[in-house]
């Protein structure tokens, strides 16, 4: 294991854990300030609307002036987001809390698994990242699953607790990764070697560039085109059902927060699950393949969990949907990475970042007017046939894997 695999696994969970007090508690939080199901999803929505709108300026930001950089000025926006929304009180002090996470997030979402993947290949690393990006979801969860228990129950007592613990992470995150991330300027950056004072003063026709680059690579290519276009449509299905679930489960039962954060660490135990069976799975048959069995795993879950009525029947619909979320985050991630070139990479991933953000907050909206009118178990079923759409499109699908899965069967042995 490279030195920046160790540090991106570090920085990476801390990152995820911060983030994660609100995991169980976030729409029972809003619900908390007088909310309904479709006001709750479009508050989700703004954020998304505001990744969309930020993701590929701030990937370029952190391919033409450092992914470190972008990384701590996402720490410290989003700690500062955070101590808005644990003083907000209405849907308009929502919204302008949720415009600048979105900066934040956006400053993280392509430069981290840029500068992950750069410093591996820099310490001698030249295997595929698929066992990269599966360890970081793993150990992530890990602390994600301790985050959300503690924020589940740190809002029996107030529930606007976790905001503060969240600041309090975003935090100390930055202060480590400050301490411990290194980051070497490839002479594959010639635009930022040679960049003049003035057009320091001015960088907006660098970044202008950058941006028409990544496009240029993305819309060029037609693996990324699928990739981005899959990865839209899944989240389209996916933000509803992670929006959706606590308000479900406190519906059809008793369980206060306490309890939804221990369906947290349930759901983010089968997330883990599923990323670790991602090089298994890699083993045995070609990304399409494994994209559409872990897509099919996905859909039949949360089909599961939107006909059941009970409890323990639909947690265990949602603990397979995250199972299978576990395993094609990390997949779809990878597999980004392998046709994105270097001077590119944070400029591309983030607009699939873009491609995320933009249809998972169309699925928030469309899907939040059905949860208001019928429910959230026919949201689900929305969400379900969506998903299983995916699968089809997976398998149906021209684009290609950059490696076989004979031929990266020995670097990815966990």
């Amino acid at each position: 294991m490279t030195r920046s695999e160790r540090t991106y696994y570090l920085v990476f969970a801390g990152y995820n854990l911060s983030w994660a007090f609100l995991g169980a508690v976030y729409p029972l939080f809003l619900l908390s300030r007088g909310l309904d199901l479709f006001e709750i999803n479009a508050i989700l929505a703004v954020f998304l609307f505001a990744n969309f709108a930020f993701e590929v300026p701030t990937g370029a930001v952190a391919d033409l002036f450092g992914r470190k950089v972008s990384f701590l000025l996402a720490c410290a926006v989003r700690a500062v987001a955070f101590g808005m929304y644990f003083h907000a009180d209405s849907f308009g002090d929502f919204v302008v809390a949720e415009v600048v996470d979105a900066i934040g997030n956006t400053l993280a979402s392509g430069a981290l698994d840029a500068w992950a993947v750069d410093g591996m290949r820099d310490d001698g690393d030249d295997g595929p990242a698929d066992r990269l990006f599966s360890r970081g979801k793993m150990i992530s969860h890990t602390a994600m699953i301790a985050s959300g228990l503690a924020g589940g129950y740190a809002a029996e007592v107030d529930i606007a607790y976790p905001w503060l613990m969240g600041v309090v992470g975003f935090a100390i995150t930055g202060v480590v990764a400050g301490a411990i991330m290194r980051e070497t300027r490839p002479a594959a950056r010639p635009a930022v070697r040679g960049i003049s004072a003035l057009a320091a003063l001015n960088p907006l026709p660098a970044i202008r560039g950058q941006i028409r680059g990544g496009l240029g690579a993305v819309l060029g290519n037609p693996t990324l085109r699928f990739l981005c276009l899959l990865t839209g449509l899944i989240a389209f299905a996916q933000m509803p059902a992670m929006q959706l679930w606590p308000t479900h489960l406190t519906a059809i039962s008793s369980a206060g927060t306490s309890r939804m954060g221990w369906v947290w660490a349930a759901i983010n135990v089968a997330a883990l699950a599923g990323s670790g069976a991602l090089p298994w799975l890699r083993r045995r048959m070609s990304r399409r393949t494994t994209a559409v069995v872990v897509t099919l795993v996905r859909a039949v879950g949360i089909a599961l969990a939107a006909v059941s009525v009970g409890f323990g029947k639909a947690t265990v619909g949602l603990v397979a949907h995250f199972a299978g979320m576990g395993a094609s985050d990390p997949l779809l991630g990878a597999w980004m990475n392998e046709h994105a070139m270097r001077e590119q990479r944070a400029t591309v991933l983030s607009i699939q970042a873009m491609a995320f953000m933009f249809g998972g907050s169309a699925g928030l909206l469309v899907v939040g007017v059905v949860a208001r009118a019928w429910g959230a178990p026919m949201a689900w079923g929305v969400a379900a046939v969506v998903l299983f759409g995916c699968a089809v499109l997976a398998w149906s699908a021209d684009a290609e894997d950059a490696t076989t899965a004979g031929a990266d069967a020995a670097v990815l042995a966990p």
